[in-house]
């Protein structure tokens, strides 16, 4: 009941008091004490209340604001273990790394100099046995190393199924402390093996303190602490460099080996410590994260406050008891709905949320505008760990996008080597059939210069017999002689193709125009192309001169028109072009960089499947069944690599097939293409020459004798160079030195050289069953008078014969004649 219930009499209307209003009066300060103590029950409630709500709240914010740190710092640890398993999967890519090689170390260090977070990072077999590591020269890390601290490893690796595993803190002689962090890694030849990251345990405590930097701690003796399962430091801020590997204290550590997250309390060293933590059970497992503040108070000023308030409302209720009531309505209930309203609303995360601050002045209007400032604090550090976590996953994002870009430039980089190897690979299995070619080439003319030769010897002998009266028998002895010298001349001819593909043919290589070439040739290949073949040329007009053999290439060339012939059953077009091209750089194919002119041949053909385009070029290899022979497409890649150039072929099934024939560029002018015209009618008649035939083939050099014979020259003969020189050193009035080119010892260049060095003057003709003469072999041309090519005929020596003798005899130079020679 309020006094202001019952009217205030005086003494000037009721006159003085009687006893009982005197016991009344006496009874007065004690109804109003009660009364006071009474109005300020509630407020002194209310006034509890509120600190045992703030003081829970308060409780409750701090608790959560550091579960919200530490899931930070969790984060933070998860993203950097997830970065070095993607790191430790990238590097397991590597060959070397994959065959487990001792040489991975030099892509290890290479890999590790480029990433600063971690000491070292290693290769290590099924037995734990280090095969290879970024830091080879530290003892602890050297090869054949079985580290202490991979105990374990051989069931926890391969249970992570491709996972990281996080291993135990340890402190290495030459490399400080590191946490290592594996991944399994399978070989190619099905042999495991571990590939370790070891994370530089004070790069991660300098880490903390940039990730901390700046921001409020919750008392002054906060503290950020990483460790591992065991409880031991891995980093700390602030002094994170003093902590690492110390040992928790052991009332903490029960919170990390737990499996849930969570907030305590504790009293460590006789001050309360708020402790949020995230265990190693939580991702990343094996790492655990605390926040640890030192002496919070979670009920900073209130205490004050409330002894203020209760003063305040005391010294009022004895003035105006009237307006207790309403003051503490207005004064106290209203402001703390108001606090408490918005307490709930930040309890509920909602940091927008702001207390109304009522009488500006008054303790409730200051405890709203602390708690305003509380929130705005709080909000504010919300947004900073947000913006951190959204600049740490851009981080992430960036660092994932680089390792991504790495990992492309990887593939392509993989991709070209395989082609480069692939390119490799087949150059050198056609050298090998080509060097095997041009062997069975060689030998395969010495036998059918001998056949060849023995056949137009029994021809002559048999005419000769005859005497003009030629008898049945004659005549069929005369066919198989002629059929037998045809089979020869197709043996030459295959012979002269094998040695085209390993480019042991005798190239006169020279200034050539191309575009008149084909001009030419497109004239006299029309017939034998076929009127169902349209050929079309586009030649360029400022055309290179090319350095070549136009004989060859103009062979290359009608092979390459036949090719597409035959390719165009039912006619089609046959484009020939021709055109300059630079090549900057040397190619995958071993084109070197230069100049070069091109000449392209293009058909609209069947064009060939895949596995017919890959064999193209091998010797032998034909589509065309019995009638073909599989040289042409040798013929023309030997030609093009002899010539220094190369040979390119792309084709599509059902569209056509076009080759590229790439040539260098001559820097002088090209010569006349005109062929040279048949003198032979003008020629003089057979001389009577002395020669010395040389060759260590007796076959070969008995069939060249009795040609020579036969065309009535005087002949000597030796087996190999020394006895010609001896021959030539004792004998007077030799007048042609007949030699082969492939003996043993002194070859046949070898021995001109000699000749010339002695001061022999005489005439020498080299043969040969292919023509690659060494290096060298230009200068020494000029010492030759001619080259004969095995199987040669009797008339092409006779032809040679006539045109040395014709030679010399222009010169003012007799060649001796038979019957001269004497020692």
């Amino acid at each position: 009941m309020l006094l202001t219930d019952r009217p205030v009499r005086t003494s000037l209307d009721e006159g003085p008091p009687t006893p009982a209003a005197q016991r009344g009066a006496l009874g007065l300060p004690g109804r109003l004490l009660a009364l006071i103590l009474l109005c300020l029950l509630p407020v002194v409630a209310a006034e509890t209340y509120t600190n045992i709500d703030l003081r829970a709240q308060r409780r409750t914010e701090l608790g959560d604001l550091a579960r919200r740190q530490a899931e930070l710092v969790d984060h933070d640890m998860g993203s950097l273990i997830g970065n070095t398993e993607h790191l430790l999967r990238l590097a397991g890519l590597s060959p070397n790394v994959r065959a487990l090689d001792p040489a991975c170390g030099g892509d290890l260090a290479r890999l590790q100099a480029e990433l600063p977070e971690y000491r070292f990072v290693a290769v290590l077999d099924a037995a734990r046995r280090i095969v290879c590591s970024s830091l080879p020269d530290v003892p602890a890390l050297g090869a054949g190393t079985v580290p202490a601290w991979t105990d374990g490893w051989e069931t926890a690796v391969p249970a992570a199924e491709g996972g990281a595993v996080v291993g135990d803190f340890a402190v290495l002689p030459g490399v400080g402390p590191v946490l290592p962090i594996a991944r399994a890694l399978h070989s190619p030849n099905g042999a495991g093996g571990t590939i370790v990251a070891a994370l530089d345990l004070h790069w991660l405590s300098a880490h903390l303190a940039t990730l901390w930097h700046g921001r409020t701690p919750l008392s002054p003796r906060s503290s950020v602490i990483v460790t591992d399962m065991a409880g031991v430091v891995l980093a700390r801020y602030p002094d994170g460099d003093a902590w690492i590997g110390r040992a928790l204290p052991p009332a903490v550590r029960p919170m990390i080996q737990g499996s849930k997250p969570g907030v305590g309390f504790l009293e460590l060293g006789g001050t309360n410590h708020l402790v949020a933590y995230e265990p190693v059970g939580v991702s990343p497992v094996g790492i655990a994260a605390l926040i640890v503040a030192g002496g919070v108070d979670v009920t900073p000023g209130l205490g004050a406050t409330g002894l203020r308030e209760i003063l305040l409302v005391a010294g009022a209720s004895l003035l105006a008891i009237a307006l207790t009531v309403i003051a503490g309505r207005r004064f106290f209930v209203r402001p703390i709905d108001r606090l408490l309203q918005a307490a709930q609303r930040w309890r509920d995360g909602d940091l927008t949320a702001r207390a109304e601050l009522g009488e500006k002045g008054s303790e409730f209007g200051r405890l709203a505008a602390s708690f305003n400032e509380m929130a705005q604090a709080l909000q504010v550090r919300d947004a900073e760990l947000r913006m951190q976590a959204d600049m740490l996953e851009a981080q992430v994002e960036a660092r994932t996008r680089d390792l991504s870009e790495t990992n492309n430039r990887l593939q392509v980089e993989i991709a070209e080597r395989e082609k480069t190897e692939a390119a490799l690979l087949q150059a050198q299995k056609l050298q090998a059939v080509g060097q095997l070619a041009g062997g069975i080439a060689h030998d395969f003319n010495n036998m059918l210069a001998t056949i060849l030769g023995s056949l137009e010897l029994m021809e002559r002998r048999l005419q000769r017999a005859s005497a003009g009266q030629d008898t049945e028998e004659t005549e069929r002895l005369r066919g198989l002689i002629e059929r037998a010298t045809d089979a020869v001349q197709r043996g030459a001819q295959l012979t002269a193709r094998l040695l085209a593909f390993s480019r042991r043919q005798l190239l006169m290589a020279r200034p050539t125009d191309l575009n008149r070439l084909i001009g030419d040739l497109v004239t006299l290949a029309a017939s034998t192309l076929g009127r169902r073949v349209r050929v079309r040329t586009d030649l360029a007009a400022d055309l290179w001169p090319a350095l070549a053999d136009p004989a060859q290439v103009e062979a290359a060339i009608l092979n390459l028109c036949l090719n597409a012939r035959d390719a165009m059953p039912d006619g089609g077009e046959l484009t020939i072009a021709t055109g300059r091209e630079r090549v900057p750089e040397r190619s995958a194919d071993g084109l070197a960089a230069g100049d070069y002119v091109r000449v392209s041949v293009r058909d609209t053909g069947c064009g060939m499947p895949p596995d017919v385009l890959a064999r193209a070029f091998e010797p032998f290899f034909t589509t065309k069944g019995p009638s073909g022979t599989g040289l042409g497409l040798s013929q023309v890649y030997g030609l093009a690599r002899q010539s220094d150039g190369t040979v390119r072929i792309s084709s599509t099934p059902g569209e056509g097939t076009e080759v590229v024939l790439l040539l260098p560029r001559a820097r002088d002018a090209a010569e006349s293409a005109d062929r040279p015209r048949d003198r032979a009618a003008a020629s003089p008649p057979m001389p009577r020459l002395a020669v010395l035939v040389v060759d260590d083939d007796a076959a070969v050099r008995h069939v060249a004798v009795e040609m020579l014979v036969a065309l009535g020259c005087e002949v000597m003969q030796a087996g190999g160079a020394e006895e010609a020189l001896h021959l030539l050193d004792t004998t007077e009035g030799i007048g042609l030195l007949l030699i082969d080119y492939v003996m043993p010892g002194m070859n046949g260049l070898d021995l001109a050289r000699e000749v010339r060095r002695r001061g022999i003057g005489i005439p020498m003709v080299l043969e040969t069953g292919y023509a690659e003469l060494g290096e060298g072999a230009e200068a020494d041309a000029s010492l030759l008078e001619a080259v004969l090519h095995k199987p040669f005929t009797i008339r092409e020596l006779q032809s040679m014969l006539l045109r040395v003798h014709g030679a010399r005899v222009a010169q003012g130079n007799v060649v001796p004649l038979r019957g001269a020679m004497h020692g």
